[in-house]
């Protein structure tokens, strides 16, 4: 059973009732979390290859398996220390680290490995932060540098718990959309947070009766939203400036608007349900272009190449580049034809692309450049299935577990994800992942606005 946000830890050094009980559930709960920032290779002094260094003689090979996290969401990591046995194996505090408290586990065999629980508090690691300990076995020792993720909670203060169904960045603030079954309020505005002072705000639209926003952008000080449009007019763009004024568009179908993304040149993309095209509004003159497309565009994401992909499912699953200038196409076929539904696309600031595969759950990433794909394996006993994707700055990918309704993390480079175990919460999560421009992920579950930093 998931733990509620209530019965959280408030101690720092308290470790969680789940997965504490018996040497399998403390195996499982110990492989939760991965380093935070780009640490999937921590930094280790004498390392064996594969983590970043030679081996020194007679030293001991340690990585980090699981960070631990502090905060809302708090929970313990693990060390791996490879070709021991558990026994004498245990952790301490290296030198001159003032305010920061260590709780070692039982360790627990792995293999030919053991794995070390240890759960790290403190007022120097309130926020998070690293911390380095020493590792030892019999008469061996390594110093291993561990990245403590801190995490917060916010309660958005409605009537009824608010799930989003999507999220942008503006700047440090946090924009976030409602479903299209939300009461009429929340279909007519965004939700914006801002960190600064931890206050939630509506921002409103002109927008009243059965419309709906459907998709929401940011670019610089404009926020722009798609509307499904009830009239004969059809659906329409709204652009709202940094002083409240918006301006309308016509978006010259009556489907649905998906898919926002506005370009490198000014113009905004969109797409419209059902149609095999990618629509382009030119804002300066209002005219809307059409871009031709082989299949009917799902998930769409803006890469850090200036074009357009977005996936399509059917016969011939891909990820499909456009060029919005010369409407020029590349497919690069995913999965199983007739079976595979790629979806959830994301860009990567490296210039590859995340998406998941919907019918097994899968995390992928594609190259465009040589078409080379890789998945990310999931964690391993849970049943986990990818769902939302988000990327930070430095390449870590998150994704949400639709089956746990936990975060599921892949550092830089990693080739297996952890898992970050989130509390029940009433309306479930995670939705709507974003990430800031300093790394942060913010995340909606059950009606709270998370984040983990």
């Amino acid at each position: 059973m998931k733990r509620s946000l209530t019965a959280l830890p408030t101690h720092p050094l308290r470790r969680p009732a789940r997965g504490w009980r018996t040497p399998a559930l403390l195996l499982a709960a110990s492989l939760l979390l991965a380093s935070c920032g780009g640490t999937g290779t921590p930094a280790v002094s004498g390392a064996a290859p594969g983590t970043g260094g030679n081996v020194t003689p007679g030293a001991l090979v340690v990585s980090v398996e699981g960070a631990a996290v502090v905060g809302a969401f708090a929970q313990s990591g693990s060390l791996r220390v490879r070709g021991v046995s558990p026994a004498g194996v245990g952790a301490a505090l290296a030198a001159g680290q003032a305010g920061t408290q260590l709780s070692v586990g039982t360790p627990v065999a792995s293999g030919s490995d053991t794995l070390l629980p240890v759960t790290l508090g403190g007022a120097a690691l309130a926020s998070g932060g690293s911390v380095q300990l020493t590792v030892s076995a019999g008469t061996r020792q390594q110093t291993v540098t561990v990245t403590v993720l801190g995490s917060a909670a916010h309660s958005i203060p409605v009537g009824t718990p608010y799930l989003a169904s999507a999220a942008r960045m503006q700047g440090q603030q946090v924009l976030l959309r409602a479903p299209a079954s939300a009461d009429e309020a929340s279909r007519h505005s965004l939700m914006r947070f801002n960190p600064a002072d931890a206050t939630f705000a509506p921002l409103a639209f002109p927008v009243t009766g059965f419309e709906t926003i459907t998709s929401h952008a940011v670019s610089g000080t404009d926020v722009w939203v798609a509307v499904r449009g009830v009239s004969a007019e059809g659906s329409f763009l709204l652009r709202r400036g940094a002083d409240g004024r918006t301006q309308r568009f016509l978006a010259g179908t009556v489907e649905t608007l998906n898919n926002l993304l506005v370009l490198p040149d000014g113009r905004v993309a969109f797409t419209a349900y059902g149609q095999p095209q990618v629509l382009l509004l030119d804002p300066v003159g209002g005219a809307v272009s059409r871009v031709p497309t082989d299949g009917t565009p799902d998930s769409a994401a803006l890469g850090a190449d200036g074009l357009l992909y977005f996936t399509r499912r059917g016969d011939a699953p891909a990820v499909v580049q456009v060029n919005p200038a010369s409407g020029q196409s590349r497919a690069f076929p995913v999965g199983t034809p007739g079976v595979s539904v790629p979806g959830n696309l994301n860009a990567a600031p490296d210039g590859t692309l995340w998406f998941t595969e919907s019918r097994t759950g899968s995390l992928w990433n594609l190259d465009p450049v040589s078409g080379k794909q890789r998945s990310v394996t999931l964690p391993t006993g849970t049943n986990a299935r990818a769902g939302e994707v988000a990327v930070a700055p430095d390449g870590t990918v998150w994704a949400a577990d639709t089956v746990r309704g936990d975060l599921l993390r892949a550092g830089p480079g990693d080739t297996r994800a952890v898992t970050i175990d989130l509390p029940a919460m009433p309306g479930g999560g995670p939705r709507a992942l974003t990430v800031a421009a300093g790394g942060t992920l913010w995340f909606e579950t059950g009606g709270q606005l998370g984040q983990i930093r």
